[in-house]
């Protein structure tokens, strides 16, 4: 063919490329070579930036962004992009690059050189457009119809898992269920199809459509014993909806437990290391061993009962369960006394149940107040034989009466009444305690030792008998009226403690539940997800490239998880003191070319933004810890990256002032900036600045990062600080002394 094909003919040569490749890469590469042979052209590059943009050179990306052909029919050695300069020396003498888009979206960019000057005149660069335009057209059909098929497989092999799952329409119909839920109601999947969802669980069809970006909520099944499911909602298209389904029943039921279990304050749940370091404590830990909680992870308990000599051994030789009483020094000379019950768990380390003594002691005290509640009540209560005559009286009867025990000894009790009415009244009430055991609320007036006035009493008699059953006495409490509001709240609290108690040993039972299900709850579905994708990344039995992307993006996100991890235990150990410096002498220039901030200057580059580093000619090597320090300068440089969408990042390195001992970092950026009200709260632990509109920002971390850096110079003896204001920016700052002044910690464990 000759340069004088026509629009027809090429039209008619790239369907046929089209009906007959396997796919766009074979389909560019014998379009390049058919395009040769028609026009003349001597070097003709098709590259793909619909699915492999990464591997495109800075030309290619310059046309790219400019949206637009560029044609140079006079190329020199002294080009402004490197590959012209290339083209040139291998002997071309005109080039030009189309970048075809389809819907907004770059799709291929075609690379033509000619050794010839002047090639690609106006009537030559429209046939190429036209040409290389259907042929995008064409790739982009051919990319997502295999795409299409590929997820439709994926999501019909998907819907089919054990997971309840059904497709509902826009009424609340059910389209379409798979056997888990259609099991659940004991139907088959035919029977659930054309039913509404809400004669199943208590959401209208309204609600689901609202939820179709992705968004989850608790649903429970209809009826009063019904299973409660968390269900998440995506968008099929504008009619459907699918609707996933995830048991949580047991999980509400185990979050009210250990709800119940953190209000107790007498009893706390933690999780130790195998070393006995605590990993976790449940949030009533505070009220317990009188610590807070932030201090006491990472902590080992052996550390605090140092004093306990017996315990690391019997910690050693722990088979099972270890429950005996412990003195902890939990700081400052505080010693705490708790009961500890250890016992293993599948994690190599320990589930503890620590309670404080004061339970004990309270129960001993109550026993001994019960038992001297006849001497010290209020109420005068006096001790009868059968016949009626007084054998003791308590001090209160003594004080009510204005008798002496010894006076009241031996006379009888009837004569202690004012009026004839109260005396029937005593031996009515002695007649029916000994036929019923007691005999209560009986209105009386007695008579102090000269006194004119009777005195009013509500009073309850109870009959006494020995361990044959035999009536021995009578016990006579006699409750002056004008004290009863002052009995009524002793009985108050009496009964609100009692139940405390009752509570004390629910909750000891809830927390032996909760020991027991954690494990399992925790383990099987992590094992699970990195078993999975851990299988399918490396297998090569028939799964496609982008499903083996999927499975990477499993164990990528658990590797990510990993790094939360550690920045959880990096608070941990550099609040408890475990972090050593490995002190060397630092040369910022030096430091500042460390793989991970170049790493950090690549990527601000690609996203648009000028990355700049400045270090002060008179700043000099600082004695610090690089590592520690280039954790700090990534989080700072990472934070400025990720809130910033154009403009520059700077680091600068200086003297804090002339005469100054410190040196100053910088990290300014161009970025969205810092209200007054989030610059307060920059440095606490799990604090994120939250971007308008989004509950939660794609891929934060957990909030940890500037209090980690924040430790991490305090090590060193330095400060750190921001100053921004919103919409204008953020400059993050931290100083180091010139001279070693880190503070003096322990060794890390």
């Amino acid at each position: 063919m000759q340069e004088t094909v026509t629009i027809e003919q090429l039209i008619a040569e790239i369907f046929t490329l089209g009906k007959e490749s396997s796919g766009s890469a074979e389909m560019f590469s014998r379009f390049s070579n058919k395009l040769k042979e028609a026009v003349g052209i001597d070097y003709v590059m098709m590259s793909d930036a619909y699915q492999e943009k990464s591997g495109l050179s800075g030309l290619e990306e310059f046309a790219i962004n400019t949206g637009k052909p560029y044609v140079d029919n006079r190329l020199s050695g002294y080009s402004a992009f490197p590959e012209l300069i290339k083209h040139y020396n291998l002997g071309f003498r005109s080039c030009m690059l189309l970048p075809v888009a389809v819907e907004g979206k770059p799709v291929v960019v075609a690379t033509f050189l000619s050794r010839q000057e002047d090639r690609f005149d106006p009537a030559l660069s429209s046939k190429l457009t036209l040409a290389t335009e259907m042929l995008a057209y064409l790739s982009v059909a051919k990319t997502e119809r295999e795409r299409s098929m590929s997820l439709a497989h994926y999501f019909d092999a998907a819907f089919n898992t054990y997971a309840p799952q059904m497709l509902i329409d826009k009424s609340g119909a059910i389209v379409k269920a798979n056997k888990s839920s259609a099991g659940l109601f004991g139907k088959t999947q035919k029977e659930m199809v054309g039913r509404n969802i809400s004669e199943f669980f208590g959401i209208e069809a309204n609600a689901l459509y609202a939820l179709r970006d992705g968004s989850a909520t608790e649903i429970g099944e209809i009826g009063d014993q019904g299973r409660v499911y968390k269900a998440t909602c995506g968008k099929i298209n504008d009619r459907l909806t699918h609707l996933l389904l995830y048991d949580v029943t047991e999980l509400k039921e185990l979050e009210e437990k250990v709800r119940l279990a953190e209000r107790s304050a007498s009893e706390s749940l933690m999780l130790l290391a195998k070393d006995t370091t605590v990993l976790w404590a449940s949030a009533n830990v505070g009220k317990v061993l009188k610590i807070d909680r932030d201090e006491l992870v990472g902590r080992r308990l052996l550390d605090l009962a140092y004093e306990d000599k017996e315990f690391a051994g019997e910690i050693s030789s722990l088979s099972e369960t270890l429950s005996r009483p412990l003195r902890l020094n939990v700081g400052n000379d505080v010693i705490i006394e708790a009961r500890t019950t250890l016992m293993k768990n599948r994690f190599g380390g320990f589930s503890c149940v620590m309670r404080s003594n004061n339970v004990e002691k309270y129960v001993a005290a109550m026993q001994g107040a019960l038992e001297g509640l006849v001497e010290d009540a209020s109420d005068a209560i006096f001790s009868v034989d059968a016949l009626g005559y007084i054998k003791s009286a308590n001090r209160s009867a003594e004080k009510l009466l204005n008798y002496s025990n010894s006076e009241l000894s031996g006379s009888s009790l009837v004569s202690l009444y004012a009026d004839e009415e109260s005396q029937k009244k005593l031996s009515s009430s002695m007649s029916l305690a000994r036929s019923n055991g007691s005999e209560e609320n009986v209105y009386v007036s007695l008579r102090a030792k000269g006194a004119d006035e009777p005195i009013p009493c509500k009073q309850t008699i109870r009959s006494m008998v020995d361990s044959d059953n035999n009536h021995v006495g009578y016990m006579v409490i006699s409750e002056e009226l004008a004290t009863k509001i002052k009995m009524g709240e002793l009985e108050e609290s009496y009964e609100k403690k009692e139940s405390e108690l009752r509570g004390a040993k629910e909750e000891s039972e809830y927390k032996s539940q909760f020991f027991q299900n954690i494990s399992h709850d925790l383990k099987t579905p992590l094992t699970s997800i990195y078993g999975y994708g851990k299988i399918l990344a490396n297998s090569s039995d028939g799964i496609s490239d982008e499903n083996k992307g999927y499975a990477n993006i499993i164990t990528n996100e658990a590797e990510r998880l990993l790094q939360l991890i550690n920045q959880i235990l990096d608070v941990a150990k550099l609040e408890s003191g475990r972090i050593k410096l490995d002190m060397k002498d630092v040369n910022f220039n030096e430091l500042l070319k460390n793989p991970a901030i170049e790493s950090l200057a690549e990527f601000a580059e690609k996203k648009g933004l000028e990355f700049k580093r400045e270090v002060e000619y008179s700043v000099p090597a600082v004695p610090a810890d690089p590592n520690r320090l280039i954790q700090v300068l990534v989080n700072l440089i990472g934070n400025a990256i990720k809130f910033t969408e154009t403009g520059s990042i700077t680091v600068r390195i200086a003297r804090a002032g002339k005469t100054s001992k410190y040196v100053k970092v910088e990290v300014k950026d161009t970025g969205s900036g810092i209200s007054k009200e989030d610059k307060g709260k920059l440095f606490r632990k799990f604090f994120q600045i939250q971007r308008k509109g989004l509950i939660m920002q794609e891929g934060s971390g957990t909030g940890l990062g500037l209090s980690i850096a924040k430790e991490i110079v305090g090590l060193h003896g330095g400060t750190i600080g921001v100053e921004s204001e919103l919409g204008k920016g953020s400059t993050f700052w931290f100083k180091l002394p010139m001279t070693v002044k880190a503070k003096k910690r322990a060794t890390e464990k």
